[in-house]
């Protein structure tokens, strides 16, 4: 019992809701996001100085990156944390980081106070990164372009189970009425949470 409760506690403070009437879900019945958050509470149990987080958003919408994002500097001020963030994105980097380090084939190339070195890079590598956000815009695609692809309505649900028998008592609705076309020469950006938008490329 000491142990559920400790598992409790530390799913509460990583923000799982429910967390207790939850425990006996399985990992695909979570979110991309909740995942993240309870491999936070796992890296958690054994009350760590310091946090090693690697690519902790990849793969999460950017709704989710900035809820984790937020539960990771309130937990490095909450559990007095160090924190080795470890990223190829540079806005995250930015946004958390006291001190960066930049690496390149395996070498510390520059680093410093991260304000310093955004501000005033002094490796060539360091002014490449931070000069290669993209820019410009698409072309527009001709008017009379075909039509190469056309979704009316499409849903995707997968039914979440509880209970000792297991009986459905809900859906997670991972398309739900998803409209779209896609014509020639068309690139179409899907924005959303991928592990609930994956279910989608099976049905195209």
């Amino acid at each position: 019992m000491r142990q559920r409760a400790r598992i409790v506690e530390l799913l509460d403070k990583v923000g799982i809701r429910d967390s207790e009437s939850r425990l006996s879900d399985y990992p695909h019945q979570f979110s991309g996001g909740q995942r993240q958050r309870i491999m936070i509470a796992m890296a958690l149990a054994n009350g760590p100085e310091l946090l090693i987080a690697d690519e902790p958003t990849t793969a999460l919408d950017v709704t989710i990156q900035a809820q984790i994002m937020d539960l990771l500097a309130e937990l490095k001020r909450s559990e007095g944390l160090s924190m080795l963030f470890i990223s190829h994105d540079l806005g995250l980097v930015r946004r958390i980081a006291d001190r960066v380090c930049v690496m390149k084939d395996g070498e510390i190339v520059e680093q410093g106070p991260a304000e310093q070195v955004f501000a005033n890079p002094q490796h060539d590598y360091t002014r490449k990164l931070l000069a290669a956000e993209p820019v410009g815009r698409a072309e527009p695609i001709a008017a009379d372009a075909p039509e190469y692809l056309a979704l009316r309505d499409l849903k995707v649900w997968f039914p979440v189970k509880r209970g000792l028998l297991r009986r459905t008592v809900g859906h997670i609705k991972a398309v739900n009425g998803a409209s779209l076309t896609v014509h020639a020469g068309e690139t179409l950006g899907i924005v959303g949470d991928p592990a609930r938008a994956r279910p989608l490329w099976r049905w195209l």
